[in-house]
């Protein structure tokens, strides 16, 4: 495709309406909190690692599949519902994955043991297309000229709320446990179920014809082999394992059959003119490298090395809140919205690739200077420019900008989708190399894991193509 794209695959983001928040400021909370009561799943729960194991007498590895499961259900609940939403309305879809998100959080809140627990965890994770959802009834309710900067506000609260929640995080778990954590979100899951009743408006349906469920599942299966593959090869069983081998040869044998079951489906889930077209594979690309490395690292691997009592920092979890986990939630909420004004005007590309350059070099002296605990809080402090505030703004965006005249959910899904499916593969694979080396080298591993994760991403961003309107510039 050229560099400044195609009419027929890409648009100004799904034609903005006139209108302005200014008429509806309850659209906006009601989207504010539907994401916060999704992303709490992930800073919320960060300083409550080392809690769950002990409480459920687990592992620090088991809790991080239990993280794994819930961003692999958010990944695929990503690849199912804006589609289903083009067809129903956003707002039947965003009240419904939250329902079910807070039934999870209830199960979460009282489960017994780990496996009751994943349980809980996978419902938790049906909410995984909130953000795309959110962006999505923004763009087709607000002006252009203003879409960056509440593209921003969202993606602050997408980030973490301003650090609060992290603090308040630990501040629950060291006085009540993870179920308080888990019950805390509960409330919130309901009063975004009540607000997004009220205040977001029914949509006309974008599409029509049934959704290729065919398609989900091998696209579904396809996700699960890769992440199975990914996971066992950075950890103990190796690259050579049979099982590694197994899931890779699985994973390349489904995307063909993927690929000629939506060349022939009457209603693809994702046509392949759009699978073809180059800023879709390389955004999709980005993101999952761009999660599998720097959200795995801020809201797991950071996390647990600071609370670990033998290789790591042994931290409590409200001092682990306020030194590693408040600080760069807080620089990423202050910044996404300047970002986000930024990017149209200088280049969404140009915003990305500084975040990307950015989040290598943090992650690198991450890795030199783990034994350091201030050094180390300083480079995590300092990711909240890099990946909060400018990858994850411009990722989000894009994801809009770039969507299909004729699918306009797809794109944004598939975006959500690999925000989930990456940061679910990287936590995997860093928690297999916790367990396969242990120890201060397994979380050194883990972390030049992440640097590679994260060099892929840039290469991924430098192939995105760009254009440019009188608003925008990409």
């Amino acid at each position: 495709m050229p560099a400044n794209g195609s009419n027929d695959l890409l648009t100004e983001g799904a034609a903005a309406k006139t209108g302005s928040l200014n008429k509806a400021p309850g659209l906006l909370i009601a989207l504010l909190v539907a994401v916060a009561s999704f992303q709490l799943n992930a800073t919320m729960l960060a300083p409550a690692i080392q809690s769950m194991a002990t409480s459920l007498h687990t592992s620090t590895s088991n809790i991080g599949l239990s993280s794994t499961l819930f961003l692999f259900a958010a990944a695929l609940a990503g690849i199912v519902l804006p589609p289903l939403s083009d067809r129903i309305g956003r707002r039947p879809v965003l009240v419904g994955s939250i329902a079910v998100m807070a039934l999870g959080s209830l199960i979460s809140t009282v489960a017994p043991n780990v496996v009751i627990l994943d349980v809980g965890r996978i419902l938790q994770g049906i909410c995984g297309a909130t953000i795309a959802l959110g962006i999505l009834t923004l763009r087709s309710t607000i002006t252009v000229a203003t879409f960056g900067r509440y593209l921003g506000i969202l993606t602050a609260i997408n980030s973490g709320v301003a650090g609060v929640d992290t603090l308040l995080g630990g501040v629950i778990v060291d006085a009540v446990g993870f179920r308080g954590v888990f019950a805390f979100m509960l409330v919130l899951e309901i009063i975004a179920v009540v607000l997004l009743r009220r205040y977001v408006p029914q949509n006309a349906a974008t599409s029509s014809g049934p959704l290729d469920w065919i398609g989900m599942v091998l696209l579904a299966l396809t996700m699960f082999a890769l992440t199975l593959g990914l996971t066992l090869g950075f950890g103990q069983a190796g690259w050579s394992a049979p099982a590694t081998i197994a899931s890779m040869v699985g994973t390349a044998v489904l995307a063909v059959i993927f690929f000629f079951r939506e060349r022939s489906a009457a209603s693809p889930l994702l046509p392949v003119v759009v699978m073809r077209s180059r800023p879709v594979w390389s955004l999709l690309l980005t993101t999952f490298c761009t999660m599998a490395s720097s959200f795995a690292v801020l809201l797991f691997l950071i996390p647990a090395y600071s609370q670990d009592a033998s290789a790591g920092l042994g931290l409590d979890g409200t001092k682990s809140a306020l030194l590693f986990l408040m600080p760069f939630s807080l620089l990423g909420w202050a910044l996404a919205p300047v970002a986000g004004q930024l990017a149209p005007r200088l280049g969404y590309r140009v915003v990305m690739w500084a975040g990307l350059v950015g989040n290598i070099v943090l992650l690198v002296l991450s890795a030199l200077l783990l034994h350091n605990m201030w050094l180390l809080a300083a480079c995590v402090f300092l990711m909240g420019a890099t990946y909060s505030a400018a990858a994850l703004t411009t990722l989000n965006g894009l994801g809009v900008l770039f969507a299909p005249a004729s699918y306009p959910g797809i794109l944004p899904g598939l975006n959500a989708s690999m925000f989930n499916f990456g940061a679910s593969v990287g936590i995997g694979a860093m928690a297999s190399a916790l367990g396969a080396a242990g120890g201060a080298g397994g979380y050194r591993e883990a972390l030049f894991i992440a640097v590679a994760f994260a060099c892929a991403a840039l290469v991924a961003a430098l192939l995105i193509p760009g254009r440019s309107t009188t608003a925008e510039k990409i």
